[in-house]
């Protein structure tokens, strides 16, 4: 646990970079079809000498904020191809290391000559890195990832899309011109989709399927136990690798290591299970006497709210798999008797994807002078709203 006053400074991160507090440890990624090592993921770990070992999670986001992911990728980079030139020369491995993107490092042009110097000083083969490319950079900088992608694939970088499907990606992206494979993190999520496998339903689901068909590879991330391991051959996943297959390991660590054997055995049909999906339209009717109390107490102009009981359906709701219990998209809320109201609006739309309808629009018709427009003012989540994470941690049980 750390402490309220507990801080960073650049002052930290300049003496993470000048003393190796900064260091690697690396995952490996196994083939479902025939067990054999494809690759490890490099992940960064920060020792620091006040605070102890830091998540990723809380200094990830402090180099965003203080603008210096950038170094924190060419420092991951270089380590990275440090490793590849010792398995060469030692170990007789040649398998490809992933190392992560940050979104800022796809607005940033000058970072696909830099990974390019890192490897050609080491006499590496671009193939051997692969770039993790995180889906939210397509939402928050469009064009400018297109374009560093772009100059990664020339230099001959492979690359991953990286996500759970949160986050629409156009479908004329996720081909092999701009990635090698997909990836889908957490074990929840994968859970979900194997809940919802043959329904035709979920991102995740969509977002396999159509890898598959375009002959990209997919990867399932955070494998923790045997039932989702067995469930990933119907899914459409062709590796693997979380905490059940092995834990992210120090690079002497995984110099003895071998590949465990999979030992995957194929799921009986199960009967088809009541799955809650709060992005499905609510029905119109059928609503009782209760649910209309519950209607009137929270607004009588409100659009129709149905109840449902956590007695009678069980839902799983992954955050990155479900768009309708944000606030952004729904009003959601959860009374002390624990049953879940929810109201479902539309879904948002992207803002690439709306400026590529808004250019559209202008284009068959004549541009007329834009109507003058109040000043914006940003929404905020209502105070009596339950929140995305907690509504996800009381779904899941945790």
């Amino acid at each position: 646990m750390y402490s309220s006053s507990f801080r960073l400074t650049n002052r930290d991160i300049d003496l993470a970079f000048e003393a190796g507090h900064l260091f690697l440890v690396y995952q490996p990624k196994l083939s479902l079809a025939e067990g054999g090592v494809l690759g490890a993921e490099a992940y960064v770990r920060w020792s620091h000498p006040d605070y102890g070992l830091l998540p990723p999670g809380l200094f990830l986001s402090f180099f965003e904020q203080r603008e210096r992911a950038g170094e924190l990728t060419r420092f991951v980079a270089r380590a990275a191809a440090d490793l590849l030139v010792d398995w060469a020369a030692t170990a007789d491995r040649h398998w490809p290391i992933s190392i992560n993107l940050g979104a800022s490092d796809l607005a940033d042009m000058g970072l696909p000559g830099a990974l390019d110097e890192i490897m050609d000083e080491r006499g590496l083969d671009p193939a051997l890195l692969m770039l993790e490319v995180p889906e939210g950079a397509f939402a928050r900088h469009g064009e400018e990832a297109a374009r560093v992608l772009a100059t990664l694939r020339r230099l001959g970088f492979r690359t991953a899309l990286d996500g759970g499907g949160a986050v629409i990606v156009p479908d004329n992206v996720l081909t092999p011109e701009h990635f090698d494979e997909v990836k889908i993190g957490g074990a929840s999520i994968i859970q979900f989709a194997r809940r919802l496998k043959g329904s035709g339903l979920g991102f995740v689901g969509k977002r396999v399927s159509l890898a598959a068909s375009r002959g990209l590879g997919a990867t399932a991330v955070g494998v923790e136990d045997e039932i989702t391991l067995n469930a990933l051959p119907a899914l459409g996943f062709t590796a693997a690798q979380g905490a059940l297959l092995c834990r992210p390991m120090m690079p002497d660590e995984f110099a003895q290591w071998s590949p465990p054997p999979l030992n995957l055995v194929p799921e009986e049909e199960e009967e088809e299970e009541e799955v809650l999906l709060l992005l499905d339209p609510l029905p119109e009717d059928g609503i009782s006497e209760q649910e209309e109390a519950y209607t009137d107490e929270i607004s009588a102009n409100a659009a129709p709210i149905v109840e449902y009981s956590w007695e009678d359906i069980d839902p799983m709701i992954p955050a990155e798999e479900v768009r309708g219990v944000a606030w952004r998209l729904d009003r959601t809320c959860l009374f002390p008797d624990r049953h879940l109201l929810a109201l479902v609006r539309r879904p948002r739309v992207l803002p690439h994807v709306r400026k590529e309808k808004l250019a559209k629009k202008k284009a068959s018709r004549k541009v007329a002078p834009p109507p003058r427009r109040r000043p914006h003012k940003p929404k905020r989540a209502p105070a009596d709203l339950v929140t995305r994470p907690s509504l996800v941690q009381i779904a899941l049980g945790f």
